[in-house]
């Protein structure tokens, strides 16, 4: 079975053609993209922290290379199409940093070596070799060979078949798909950073329904289409769309991992089609994207908690990761002010007194530490909720009961002295 979207050109026999065409997999809660299996979101949380203020310098280089462009055309003088490749080799070791584009980009390196070297070692070749229509491989062959008797070994140097026109008009295609690939992401991620920090964030339950029905809002709301969807005017592609060029087939695949899934294969030229199936997946499997409060980068929580930090480095500390530092620093100093905290400080205090007695098994003890957290979130987020309804709300007598979990009978003795504030 075939899906076509809008977009493509369709071929006799269901086919469809694209230029710098993306195909992915989508099955359960996975993603599977340039060989390997991500789970869902967890490519939209890394490229979600290309910021904002990344954007300048990468518009500079764009600016630049439009300038250079002219300027090849105007003269045709290889030494200007050879710095517009230096300054395109750049651009992409700045994309490079970020996973989708790391596998986007991955087969770039031939063509630009290999325009580098035609760039330079143009002096080599008359204007009529250069300039050559039907230039093939056989025929590039046939020049080196020539130039060899002639006392240098020139280097491999196709790019693509055809003469000089042709691999510009070629070039002139790889450019306009990194403009391409940056305008989504330009309007991809603000877009859902503000339904991620305006709306998920907001969320009191976190479940896929809530999810779904906190998009439904975000798209058909005219207040919050307005004010949170980004769509830019001084773009060739120039908004957020709900809507993107997609070919969807279902077939069985043998997926890297040996096993095998009835997988839907994607295939389009949208890096924004790329990443809104990663994140709609992940949002369908109860996945979410949160943002660091330490560190504020976004990352993705696999499951319903309310999660605050993320595992990653805290780059004021690194002696810690920044929730064991915002757990440890932050909350400690808080609680002096906040008596919410404070309440929060003693009932994990006390869950793990309870686990080193014997009374709840380990997992029983991460469960209700998790509870708790929860019930945190909701009472920060809520001014209705008092310090004492708070505070009842974690104690032993309620908590437990409200998970099924019961304390075994204490054994004799005094369990471990802990420190405060360790394993909060």
């Amino acid at each position: 079975m075939t899906i076509y979207f809008s977009g493509g050109t369709i071929l006799r026999g269901g086919g469809v053609r694209m230029y710098g065409e993306i195909v992915f997999y989508t099955h359960g809660s996975t993603i599977e993209y340039g060989g390997e299996i991500f789970p869902a979101g967890e490519l939209t949380a890394d490229i979600l922290n290309f910021a904002s203020e990344d954007y300048p310098p990468i518009q500079r280089f764009l600016d630049r290379m439009k300038d250079l462009a002219k300027q090849y055309e105007d003269t045709l003088d290889r030494g200007v199409w050879w710095e517009l490749n230096n300054q395109l080799m750049e651009l992409r070791s700045q994309l490079m940093r970020y996973r989708v584009f790391q596998i986007l980009l991955k087969e770039d390196d031939r063509f630009l070596n290999e325009t580098q070297q035609y760039t330079e070692s143009y002096s080599f070749f008359t204007d009529e070799e250069m300039d050559e229509q039907e230039c093939s491989k056989d025929r590039w062959f046939e020049m080196y060979r020539q130039k060899e008797e002639e006392g240098w070994t020139p280097p491999f140097l196709l790019i693509v078949d055809g003469g000089r026109e042709d691999k510009w008009r070629y070039y002139k295609l790889q450019m306009a798909r990194y403009q391409r690939y940056i305008d989504d992401v330009i309007v991809f991620n603000p877009t859902i950073h503000n339904f991620i920090n305006f709306l998920l964030s907001k969320l009191k339950r976190n479940s896929p329904e809530e999810y779904a029905a906190a998009l439904y809002q975000f798209y058909n709301d005219e207040r919050l289409v307005e004010k949170l969807i980004v769509n830019p005017t001084n773009l060739e592609r120039p908004f957020y769309q709900k809507y993107d060029p997609c070919v969807v087939s279902y077939l069985p695949r043998e997926l890297p991992d040996g096993t095998f899934a009835i997988a839907q294969e994607h295939t389009t030229d949208s890096l924004q089609m790329l990443l809104k199936a990663d994140f709609m997946t992940a949002l369908n499997a109860g996945h979410n994207i949160r943002r660091c409060i330490v560190c504020k980068k976004y990352f993705l929580v696999r499951s319903g908690v309310h999660a605050l930090y993320c595992e990653g480095r805290c780059p004021l500390d690194e002696r810690f990761t920044c929730r064991q530092y915002g757990s440890y620093e932050i909350q400690k100093e808080l609680a002096r002010d906040v008596p919410k905290i404070k309440a929060k400080i003693t009932a994990f205090n006390r869950i793990r007194k309870d686990h080193q007695r014997g009374a709840i098994t380990e997992e029983e003890m991460r469960q209700l530490k998790d509870a708790v957290r929860d019930k945190l979130f909701d009472a920060l987020s809520s001014p209705d909720i008092s310090n004492e309804d708070f505070k009842q709300s974690i104690s032993t007598e309620r908590l437990y009961p409200l998970y099924g979990i019961a304390r075994q009978a204490n054994p004799r003795g005094r369990p471990r002295k802990v420190k405060d504030g360790d394993d909060a």
